[in-house]
């Protein structure tokens, strides 16, 4: 018994060294934003893009957003599926859309409202 103990110790310290030298070859991304977006339930954000794809079967919208600071997100083109279908047989890739979005499940977020922007 005293001999696994004294043959663990080992093993075990050298797998904690390993550990540390795997996280010091780790790229730095401290200049990467990596919070999660704020949630408040039932809360519904506002953003404005530009259509990419519309796809009317599956209910989904793919969308180059400007930042949304409400949920503290970047500018970036993203899928969304989208309640109401119909609001999608009007829209066009190309066209300058706002819309509404709120979080239905937790961490997925659904189109709610969108419509073309009014210049």
């Amino acid at each position: 018994m005293k001999t696994m103990k004294i043959t663990l110790i080992p093993v075990a310290i050298a797998a904690v060294l390993s550990f540390s030298a795997m996280a010091a070859d780790t790229p730095d991304m401290a200049g990467m934003k990596m919070d999660a977006p704020k949630t408040v339930a039932g809360k519904t954000h506002h953003g404005i893009g530009v259509i990419n794809t519309v796809n009317i079967k599956k209910a989904k919208v793919n969308i180059t957003h400007e930042a949304i600071s409400s949920l503290d997100w970047p500018a970036m083109t993203m899928n969304f599926k989208v309640t109401g279908k119909q609001a999608l047989s009007s829209l066009k890739p190309g066209e300058k859309v706002e819309f509404d979005l709120s979080e239905q499940p937790k961490g997925q977020y659904v189109i709610t409202k969108i419509s073309p922007l009014k210049h």
